[in-house]
């Protein structure tokens, strides 16, 4: 099993969702992903996937929570409230990020687990800044929508079963090879580490 890798302070999402009734984990039951939204910074869409047609059922519906949930995160024109949040909105909550002019969103109901859906989104912001090398904004995620796709395939099904929750195993399914140093994923290397990496790597494809 895949150990979850927290990148929000787990002490402080669940502080905020205190007297959430959790009934669907306490029963045991499976978390649910209802929709993954990549948007850009004036929240139209790069790619989004709904997992519920009883609760998306056409594109307006999809756009509806597009435009909500951007709306709940903007300050003004040119910035966002913050860089990374979790709310509510209906009967859903909403974990959310921004990378520079990217935003991210992972809905499920209310009664979901946050905490592992905020380990969703993290696992989907490190996978596609892996697939992308680091360089995230919108122009680049377009170039590479396709395997962006497959990563997005990987991570949760159609259903909205979460099925992966390991940034570099996902990048290197979509046929991406996941590089690793002394053992250490890239995207758990520090900065000595990866360069490290990159020099093996340069000096093997020389010499080879």
């Amino acid at each position: 099993e895949n150990r979850l890798r927290l990148v929000w302070k787990a002490s402080d999402v669940v502080e905020r969702r205190k007297g959430v009734k959790r009934e669907a984990m306490e029963e045991g039951g499976q978390p649910v992903v209802k929709a993954l939204l990549i948007l850009n910074a004036e929240g139209k869409r790069i790619c989004s996937r709904f997992c519920d047609k009883s609760l998306f059922p056409d594109l307006a519906a999809e756009k509806a929570l597009e435009e909500a949930v951007v709306k709940k995160v903007s300050l003004s024109s040119d910035g966002f409230e913050a860089m990374e949040d979790v709310f509510d909105h209906e009967d859903f909550i909403v974990v959310f990020k921004q990378v520079d002019d990217i935003l991210y969103f992972a809905v499920a109901m209310n009664d979901e687990n946050e905490v592992i859906l905020a380990e969703v989104l993290s696992t989907l912001d490190e996978a596609v800044a892996l697939l992308l090398h680091h360089q995230v904004f919108e122009e680049n995620l377009l170039l590479n929508l396709k395997k962006i796709l497959l990563v997005v395939d990987e991570l949760v099904d159609q259903e909205g079963v979460i099925l992966e929750c390991n940034a570099a195993d996902l990048v290197s399914r979509v046929g991406l090879p996941s590089y690793f140093a002394d053992g250490v994923p890239l995207g758990e290397q520090t900065l000595t580490q990866a360069l490290q990496t990159a020099r093996d790597q340069f000096t093997r494809s020389i010499l080879s």
